[in-house]
């Protein structure tokens, strides 16, 4: 849990940094905090699939339905799979990057998003970030729109894909969920095998519907004309 919580704190003044320092090192900063939320991610999983399995209950943080998460031994796997795929990034992106304010702002925001999805306890936790992954990667993807017309119609596809993945997942829940909405209370429930099946279809085809399971990343940020230039020279 205090692994979690300092890939928070570093995450979020990673991205305060970002927006606020000058253009030379901003590159260092975002990255530094996208390897630095990566690294806390790993620690954090391991030790979840070690047996540290622990939840928390914040329900002053959302109205109604409040935050509620809960790391396992299986979220722990997701967490530190997810934290080191962010340390090998933010390590190529303190070289790579140089895109504007807002992208490098938005880079540790996206990668908290991606290991507080799996700790998510309840349906209202889960869908609450599982947008927050989606708006912020959507801005990741976006990052050259004004350079190249096939990142905008990426994002248009990433938008459109990423929603709908939503709402089925929304539908399938909805139809799961009793009681609090929590997860375990879904799992103790005895659901008609009719309703149980329709509902995991809905949440598993919501999930499959991330824009990579299909073709419409063609046009997500890659080197500028002006960089591969360089780079021949």
């Amino acid at each position: 849990m205090i692994a979690l919580l300092g890939a928070f704190v570093v995450g979020l003044a990673g991205a305060a940094a970002a927006a606020l320092v000058p253009r030379a090192i901003r590159p260092a900063v975002s990255g530094g905090a996208v390897a630095g939320v990566g690294a806390l991610g790993v620690v954090a999983g391991v030790a979840a699939m070690g047996g540290g399995t622990w939840s928390a209950s914040l329900p002053w943080l959302l109205p109604l339905v409040g935050v509620e998460l809960l790391v396992d031994g299986l979220a722990g796997l997701f967490i530190a799979v997810g934290g080191a795929v962010a340390v090998a990034a933010g390590v190529y992106g303190i070289g790579y990057s140089h895109h504007g304010r807002a992208v490098q702002a938005t880079a540790p925001l996206f990668v908290l998003s991606v290991l507080v999805v799996p700790a998510a306890g309840s349906v209202g936790t889960l869908l609450l970030c599982w947008e927050w992954m989606a708006l912020t990667s959507l801005l990741l993807v976006l990052a050259e729109h004004a350079e190249r017309a096939e990142v905008a119609a990426a994002g248009r596809w990433y938008a459109v894909m990423t929603h709908l993945g939503f709402v089925a997942i929304l539908i399938g829940l909805l139809v799961l969920a009793v009681g609090d909405g929590s997860f375990a209370g879904i799992r103790a429930a005895e659901h008609r095998p009719r309703w149980r099946g329709s509902g995991s279809c809905c949440a598993c085809s919501g999930s499959a519907r991330r824009p990579g399971s299909c073709r419409c990343t063609h046009g997500c940020p890659g080197p500028t004309r002006r960089r591969r230039a360089t780079c021949r020279r």
